[in-house]
């Protein structure tokens, strides 16, 4: 039997959630399925990204779709980008993702009226935009990281949240990455190999 809006939250306040991944079905999708769990759970999901990524989501479950809205977003044009490219997978193959970056930064001015007119009570958003957490405190939003990472591959990012989210690591370069971590406090050979640590470079890189 589905779960009804009323027998989820048992009289609690109904929440407006709003979600905002990267652009790379490997986090599109964990953010749906948690989209699914928060609908689930009766409260109201507003799920952000492009057009064409919206258009290509599996359908909803048809007990949940009414709790979800999928908010189709304008991608804006760079021109170095592929064309119709509005995901990592529509990439071609030695293509960076530097363009689909300042793409997808160009969303802010879209991303940032939504809250404006719709004020959810939450956003969760993803490594990317990392213009958006002051633009949702300036709007009275509560705010949450959702990792679709392991925990030991932040671990190599970072020495704490702190670190993290001031940018403190000095690490610059993909050289950088292949010696560990200076702040784990024991000895350890673990390092990423340079293929490796060119894909995290070009990936944690904002432009």
């Amino acid at each position: 039997m589905a779960t009804t809006e009323s027998d989820s939250l048992h009289g609690r306040k109904q929440l407006h959630v709003a979600m905002f991944p990267w652009l790379a079905f490997g986090h599109i999708l964990p953010y749906l399925e948690l989209s699914k769990f928060i609908a689930q759970n009766g409260h109201k999901v507003s799920f952000l990204s492009t057009t064409r990524n919206i258009q290509r989501l599996p359908t909803l479950p048809s007990h949940l779709s009414p709790l979800i809205n999928l908010v189709k977003l304008t991608l804006p044009h760079v021109q170095e980008l592929t064309q119709n490219a509005e995901a990592s997978m529509d990439l071609r193959t030695g293509e960076t993702h530097d363009h689909l970056k300042r793409a997808f930064n160009g969303l802010q001015p879209e991303v940032t009226r939504f809250l404006e007119e719709e004020s959810p009570d939450w956003i969760i958003y993803d490594f990317a935009p990392y213009w958006l957490p002051s633009v949702a405190a300036g709007l009275g939003i509560s705010r949450a990281h959702f990792s679709i990472v392991t925990p030991w591959f932040i671990a190599f990012l970072g020495a704490s949240t702190d670190d993290l989210i001031n940018g403190s690591d000095d690490r610059t370069t993909a050289e950088d990455l292949m010696a560990p971590p200076k702040w784990v406090p024991f000895p350890s050979k673990l390092c990423y190999r340079k293929h490796e640590a060119n894909l995290v470079m070009d990936l944690i890189v904002c432009l």
